[in-house]
């Protein structure tokens, strides 16, 4: 974590007395603690949602494996690249034998989220506008 390194650095230079402890270094000492704070709950929370199913139902497997196949084969092109991204770290290719490597859990994540058949779009909220108009 970047505001950990950050600490960790300025807490050595307050002790051997480079640098004075005056308010703008309390403040922004504070600043970092709290950086840090929100980015230890945030894994906290990452880590929290991960544990996922320890075994899932062939069926299941097979599901999303008919869908992921549908989507690269018949998908546009940039569905077809996000999809593989999502799911494959590397493709090795030797003389007798192609090896798909991909992380384990993001497969496992994947597949336990559901294989749903319909395309992600993004979406966005207008912005509220008080007098109603578009311009400003």
């Amino acid at each position: 974590m970047e505001a950990e390194e950050k600490l960790k650095r300025l807490y050595p230079m307050i002790e051997d007395g480079l640098t004075e402890l005056d308010d703008i270094l309390k403040e922004r000492i504070a600043d970092l603690k709290l950086s840090r704070d929100k980015a230890k709950a945030a894994l906290d929370r990452i880590t929290r949602s991960r544990t996922g199913p320890h075994s899932l139902a062939p069926a299941l497997i097979d599901a999303f494996g008919r869908v992921m196949r549908d989507n690269i084969t018949r998908g546009e092109i940039p569905f077809r690249k996000a999809d593989i991204r999502t799911l494959v770290d590397r493709i090795e290719v030797d003389d007798h034998i192609v090896r798909i490597v991909g992380d384990k859990a993001t497969r496992e994540q994947a597949v336990a989220l559901g294989a749903s058949t319909e395309k992600a779009v993004r979406c966005f909220e207008p912005k509220w506008r008080a007098r109603k108009d578009s311009n400003l």
